[in-house]
């Protein structure tokens, strides 16, 4: 069945999971960074992916491990049945060149919320310009962006945010540091918009929502601060 749960996941999974299949063995993957997004994993993506997926599914949880010589948290998993539940959700095998996000999500406004909060948890960002018209400028500009290879994708990514009455702005594509692709990425800049995106869609991952937090407490956020030195400044 179609929920806003499985959309989400949806999001997380063409943000950071991968499908790879062959005639031998179907793999279904799905992890991040081991020390910024352990948190996220252990405390959202896992009981979220246990209670729709796995323990529906097969009665039973999955199993994440550290990757440390790679700085990867996550896991594999070497099942059809669940590859081929992803697919019919409309994830596609193999490159996300083509990606694009599944009408039965498309046509649902929470679905579609849902879907963005995975897919900037996962694939998204925020950051803190400097606001260079004061004397001294300080990092106090937000601004949230979603890159990907697939053009489709952003694209519709951009569609949706129109929809909901944002001014999202497409940034011209360029070429990627570790792939040969060109990527492209949408912005949301404007801080009505921002706020909007804070609270009816949400990051549930705290690499993204500590920054806002530190920016709501002090006004502004230093980039290039860890996890742990975010959460530890929160707790001051």
């Amino acid at each position: 069945m179609k929920t806003g749960d499985l959309a989400e996941i949806m999001g997380i999974h063409i943000g950071d999971g991968c499908i790879s299949e062959n005639e031998r063995y179907s793999e279904y993957y799905l992890g991040g960074d081991l020390k910024e997004e352990k948190l996220y994993h252990d405390g959202w993506v896992a009981p979220l992916f246990n209670r729709i997926v796995m323990l529906p599914l097969f009665n039973k949880k999955v199993e994440y491990k550290e990757h440390p010589k790679v700085g990867v948290y996550g896991f594999y998993i070497f099942n059809k049945e669940l590859v081929d539940f992803f697919k019919r959700q409309g994830a596609p095998s193999g490159s996300k060149l083509k990606v694009t996000i599944p009408f039965w999500i498309l046509k649902n406004e929470d679905y579609s919320k849902r879907f963005l909060r995975g897919l900037f948890d996962t694939d998204g960002t925020i950051y803190f310009d400097k606001n260079r018209s004061c004397k001294n400028p300080i990092n106090n500009r937000p601004d949230i962006k979603l890159a990907s290879v697939s053009e489709k994708l952003i694209k519709q990514v951009y569609d949706i945010l129109k929809k909901f009455g944002l001014n999202p702005m497409m940034k011209k594509p360029y070429k990627g540091k570790k792939d040969k692709n060109r990527v492209y990425a949408v912005r949301i800049y404007r801080k009505l918009d921002i706020e909007y995106f804070i609270k009816e869609i949400e990051f549930k991952n705290p690499k993204h929502y500590t920054k806002w937090l530190v920016f709501k407490k002090v006004g502004y956020c230093l980039p290039k601060t860890t996890l742990n030195q975010r959460l530890d400044f929160l707790e001051k």
